[in-house]
């Protein structure tokens, strides 16, 4: 099967919602800090706080793109990035866990280049996955220890539940 890559539409957001629902459970789960399956459920994607973000990740205009990848008519992979001017931040970049590993993340990758213009890239992501954390640095990005790092509630967590983030950033090649 061909994987075909497309902008997003606003009718695509029960399909993007399972496809990151299923890829945070898989990728984001983490007992020891607290972070349970229960934490990315299918009742905390459907909150109306994380479908209003997940919505407002679909948006199409010259400030951001989403773009979305298919094999067939099965939604595998999404990528979201912004255009602050300086640089350009990705805030969404998922590949179903299933499909890992098979070049779909690289091809929505050189869609966030092409965007990117050779601007700086910024993101954030969970300290605990590593695996996602290496595979930014294969593809250039460092930590960017100037930004620090945080910690990410969402409000259907538990109260007293955070989990570390840190900053990476990849430098520009104009």
């Amino acid at each position: 099967m061909k994987l075909q890559i497309r902008p997003a539409e606003s009718g695509d957001l029960a399909e993007y919602t399972q496809l990151l629902q299923r890829t945070y459970q898989e990728a984001y789960t983490d007992e020891s800090i607290g972070l349970t399956a229960d934490c990315f459920s299918r009742e905390v994607f459907a909150s109306d706080d994380t479908q209003g973000y997940l919505r407002s990740n679909l948006r199409q205009n010259e400030k951001q793109r989403t773009w979305l990848a298919f094999l067939g008519s099965e939604m595998v992979g999404a990528v979201t990035v912004k255009n602050h001017g300086a640089e350009c931040e990705t805030v969404g970049f998922y590949v179903a866990p299933e499909r890992q590993g098979q070049g779909i993340g690289r091809r929505l990758w050189e869609r966030v280049l092409e965007f990117s213009s050779g601007r700086d890239i910024t993101l954030d992501t969970y300290v605990h996955n590593h695996r996602t954390i290496e595979m930014y640095r294969r593809w250039g990005f460092e930590e960017d220890v100037k930004r620090g790092r945080f910690y990410r509630h969402w409000p259907e967590w538990p109260k007293d539940l955070q989990a570390e983030c840190l900053y990476m950033r990849r430098k520009g090649s104009s």
